[in-house]
């Protein structure tokens, strides 16, 4: 079995014995900028205008670390953390890097009952949270908790007057008073070890609840250095980065605009919130502060594709848009190129495990619309129904491992045990194909396959055909039971206009062309203005069949 939160350390030892594991930490990068050039502006909010040079996020990562030890937080203690695209994201992180506990950042958009669950489950010691945000009654619901959550000791809130027990983020921050009481190397011997410094991604899976996913600072780094970085973007200090995503929510939101700009040497701008009915804000911020890259979910990139004005913008800052967290149709990537007139980067892992595979800025255009190669130091498998490795153009399932995969899911054995095996590789459940030169295309999910009367259907495989489609915006491919045939495929689609929507025949037709079998092309459409999506912002197919429930009756 995989061992959760840990790597032997002989394993350690091997990856630092061939380069990807450095056992540097956030903070030593952060620290090393901040010594070289301490007015660079490191962090803007776009909104709210605040600007942090890499001195202050250094000063106030350590006036926060030392508040923290204060007040009781220690090594491998966990704190919860709940923002928006705010600064308080990263100097709560890097506070935490410098002393070994672990970080634990929740989405935005969840609420009691997730919460909840994330909170009990970590036994997380301490809770940030903002003083008023989307009107959520943050103390109402922790005072109800009390009970439920007797490990919860320490309450923090961010840009308002603490009141009933809290404490107050903001002063801890500025509480710069230790240095003449400890001196300036007080925090030194609280540092962890790059392998055992611990940070959680949360899981936005659209089948459970949430998970948590531990990584290590190495395995993390490498990831963005090395892989992301110098193979995939060729980032510089002078990179200026948009974060259109979540921060709050796996790599795409934080590793990549946020993390990676910072570890460069760069400069991350955060929009606060990302609108779907006011997408212009993510082209205002990119134009405004000259962002040299950007990255967002596939489903961004198609909302700003649907703006008619995308030209009125001077984007010809930008050389770069990184996609991930959902799968970018080729289509998109084509459109989206040539309107943007830059290079569409795309990247395809888990939440859970890590990145598996990326495109390059030098790879072809042709190359560019595929998952990409194995990124540097990762090994990737593709294995058929049989159980061993498929063919070079074969369907089976992706699997992976490497020096930038998690360490499995926190306080969670038996999960760890479903998807990693003996030998450490990850089983994604991805179904997807290599071609002769290694790049990689997923045709659909094993838990999303549609069996029709003992035929597969890969509903990633009909979505993408049915995008092609001038008169869709999106699709997603769902079951409906069938007395006969046990389900038969319905396609659910977001058309460009609800008054003239394609037909069904319309829709199929594509699928014709393209040569595939007769029992995949669905056999009910139905078209709906947007789908539920889960905090990632990927399509939420359990909540899109559980809103269309009424189609699973016998038909």
């Amino acid at each position: 079995m995989r061992q959760p939160d840990s790597l032997s350390d002989d394993g350690v030892k091997d990856y630092r014995r061939r380069g990807y594991w450095q056992g540097r930490l956030f903070v030593d990068f952060v620290d090393s900028h901040a010594a070289a050039d301490p007015d660079k502006i490191a962090i803007i909010e776009a909104a709210s205008q605040i600007r942090l040079s890499y001195k202050q996020i250094r000063d106030k990562t350590k006036n926060l670390a030392v508040g923290l030890i204060r007040l009781g937080i220690s090594k491998s203690d966990v704190v919860a953390i709940q923002t928006p695209n705010w600064h308080e994201l990263v100097i709560c992180h890097l506070a935490l890097n410098r002393i070994g506990a672990i970080f634990l950042p929740l989405h935005h958009g969840f609420r009691e009952a997730d919460i909840k669950h994330l909170l009990k489950h970590t036994n997380a010691k301490a809770f940030i949270y903002p003083d008023n945000y989307s009107e959520f009654d943050y103390r109402t619901f922790l005072k109800d908790l009390r009970s439920e959550l007797p490990n919860l000791h320490k309450k923090f809130v961010m840009r308002g007057k603490p009141l009933d027990g809290e404490l107050s983020f903001d002063n801890l921050t500025s509480d710069c008073s230790w240095i003449e009481e400890h001196g300036d190397d007080f925090l030194d011997s609280n540092r962890p070890d790059a392998a055992e410094s611990k940070h959680i991604m949360v899981s936005s899976g659209t089948t459970a609840k949430p998970k948590c996913a531990v990584y290590c600072d190495d395995a993390t780094i490498f990831k963005i250095i090395q892989q992301y970085g110098n193979y995939a973007c060729h980032l510089t200090s002078d990179d200026i980065a948009a974060g259109i995503a979540p921060a709050d929510t796996g790599a795409t939101g934080y590793s990549f605009p946020v993390m990676a700009p910072l570890l460069f040497g760069g400069t991350s701008v955060l929009l606060e919130h990302w609108s779907g009915t006011a997408p212009e804000a993510a082209l205002e911020l990119i134009e405004t502060h000259r962002c040299t890259y950007a990255v967002m979910i596939p489903t961004q990139l198609i909302k700003l594709l649907n703006l008619p004005n995308i030209e009125n913008y001077d984007l010809t800052c930008l050389r770069l848009i990184t996609t991930a967290g959902a799968k970018l149709l080729p289509d998109v990537a084509v459109e989206a190129e040539r309107r943007f007139s830059c290079v569409v980067q795309n990247l395809y892992g888990t939440t859970d495990a890590g990145v598996a595979t990326l495109t390059s800025v030098n790879d072809s255009p042709q190359q560019r619309l595929t998952e990409g190669r194995p990124a540097p130091g990762q090994e990737l498998r593709i294995i058929g129904s049989d159980g061993r490795p498929a063919k070079s153009n074969e369907a089976g399932e992706i699997c992976w491992r490497g020096p930038n995969q998690s360490y499995g899911f926190f306080n969670a054995p038996d999960e760890n045990e479903k998807v990693w095996d003996d030998e450490g590789w990850y089983h994604s459940g991805d179904i997807g194909t290599l071609d002769d030169s290694g790049y990689l295309t997923i045709v659909g999910r094993k838990k999303d396959m549609i069996i029709r009367g003992g035929q597969n259907i890969h509903p990633g495989q009909i979505e993408e055909i049915m995008h092609r489609h001038e008169k869709v915006v999106e699709a997603a491919v769902i079951p409906v039971n069938h007395e006969v045939l046990g389900e038969i495929a319905c396609a659910v689609i977001v058309p460009t206009s609800l008054d003239s929507p394609p037909s069904l025949n319309e829709l199929n037709q594509l699928i014709i062309d393209e040569g595939l079998p007769v029992w995949s092309q669905p056999e009910r459409v139905l078209f709906v203005d947007d789908f539920p999506r889960n905090p990632g912002g990927k399509v939420d197919k359990r909540a899109l069949i559980c809103k269309l429930s009424d189609l699973n009756s016998n038909k």
